[in-house]
């Protein structure tokens, strides 16, 4: 239906900041008008807190330092700053802008059509979680496209791409050459840009970026007091903390026989391990150096207890920084559905889906750990684990959502170690464990607590 492919427009090619104000590139009209909109009474549209109309006027997309590229507004009449990234995933921009890991970023798509299936209503699954979202709002600053479809078609579709982007408060620009954009963070690293919606550049407002880098995104992002999600399959009972969760890990969890409780990313798990079969630490945007408490926690966890760990991206690097590794932030980090990752216990490559921005150094592994999965892209480390006990952590999401399901296994090797350590414990302790009282349980909330609105992102 959407073959046809847009030249970008040659007055979309970046200008310098010294001839901003002389050359002012034309907007171009780059949106696609002739698909059907799918009409699907199944759920009705969420309140609108802070609705607005898309809003069609010009916009510029700056890059501190670098180039400024002129386009139309499609979403949130307003302006904003953040690390500008880029994405290669073809598929899944729903999952892409609603995953916490992307607070506080400017989200570049290298794929040229972006919304072209709109955007799905926020239904709930069997578990209570987002189906099709990996968290309540967007939590990408803005989104730049090359392409636009304003008009979509898809069974489960209800609004369109400019609609949500209006009613979330976020903007977005389209018209804009992204491979350009791409090829210069390529070239010059991940760097701090802007979007202006109806304004033109003023070289003397740089003062205006704001570098999320700089700020404990992860306290932005992460539950407030803990929250209970219940597994019918089971009763082994996992303690999740939560550095900015993404759906579909819990509900990875959950669905192999485990309640998941969630809890803050500064929560001081070694003091309450003995009440749960496993620790799992989630994924999450920003610096890992940042979360000192949660690395300083798992120290002393693993110190004092033999309950089996996992870790997925910021957890993982966190897990590594509590073990005395070091991280290093990358030049432009990995954000993908296709990267391939090499495990170095059986010699399979798996590909991956990813979105960080920093990343272990495999050198300063301590010698209780060994590297598990390395980047066949850029020989990064990709995960690390434990010689003799259950923890382990992998740098890309096994959980996918969206991306390939290759290591989803990963899953059920965490949930097994959790239920044999479980049944040792039962065991041991003549079947009477000091779990969780059930009626607290009851009075714990089933979603987030206190998270921020993304338009108080900062």
């Amino acid at each position: 239906m959407f073959i046809r492919m847009l030249k970008p427009a040659s007055g979309l090619r970046p200008v310098s900041a010294g001839f901003a104000a002389k050359s002012i590139a034309r907007p171009a009209t780059q949106m696609r008008f002739n698909a059907t909109i799918a009409e699907n009474p199944m759920a009705p549209l969420p309140t609108a807190t802070r609705s607005t109309k898309p809003c069609f006027e010009r916009a510029t997309f700056t890059i501190r330092d670098g180039p400024i590229y002129h386009g139309k507004s499609f979403g949130a009449k307003t302006n904003i700053s953040g690390e500008a990234v880029f994405t290669t995933s073809l598929v899944g921009y729903p999952e892409s802008m609603t995953d916490p890991s992307y607070r506080g970023q400017i989200l570049v798509f290298t794929q040229p059509l972006i919304g072209n299936y709109g955007v799905p209503a926020p239904v709930r699954d069997e578990y209570g979680l987002y189906k099709y979202f990996e968290s309540p709002n967007i939590q990408a600053a803005a989104i730049v496209v090359a392409d636009a479809a304003m008009q979509y078609s898809h069974w489960t579709a209800v609004e369109s791409l400019a609609e949500w982007c209006a009613r979330e408060g976020v903007p977005a620009i389209t018209g804009v050459d992204t491979r350009d954009v791409v090829t210069y963070l390529r070239e010059q690293g991940s760097s701090l840009g802007k979007i202006t919606v109806g304004e033109e550049y003023d070289a003397d407002e740089d003062e205006a970026y704001e570098d999320p880098g700089s700020v404990n995104l992860v306290n932005k992002v992460s539950t407030k007091s803990p929250f209970h999600v219940p597994s019918p399959n089971g009763d082994a009972h996992i303690c999740l903390i939560d550095c900015g969760v993404k759906e579909n890990i819990i509900r990875s969890i959950v669905s192999r026989g485990a309640s998941v409780t969630c809890v803050p990313w500064d929560f001081p798990i070694h003091k309450s391990a003995h009440h749960f079969d496993g620790v799992f630490i989630s994924n999450g945007p920003g610096d890992p150096t940042h979360c000192r408490s949660t690395s300083d926690n798992l120290r002393k966890l693993m110190a004092t207890s033999q309950i089996p760990i996992m870790g997925i991206c910021l957890g993982h690097q966190l897990l590594a920084i509590a073990s005395g590794a070091d991280t290093i932030k990358m030049k432009y980090g990995n954000r993908a559905h296709n990267i391939p990752a090499l495990d170095l216990l059986t010699g399979k490559c798996h590909i991956t889906s990813q979105n960080h921005g920093y990343a272990v150094d495999p050198s300063t592994l301590s010698s209780e750990f060994k590297e598990y999965f390395t980047n066949l892209n850029d020989g990064s480390n990709e995960g690390m684990i434990h010689k003799t006990r259950p923890i382990f952590s992998t740098q890309f999401h096994p959980e996918a959502k969206g991306g390939p399901l290759d290591s989803s296994y990963l899953f059920d090797a965490y949930l097994k170690s959790v239920k044999e350590y479980k049944e040792n414990n039962d065991v041991l302790k003549g079947g009477r464990r000091a779990r969780p009282d059930p009626l607290m349980i009851d009075l714990l909330a089933k979603e987030r607590v206190g998270v921020a609105p993304p338009n108080l992102r900062l």
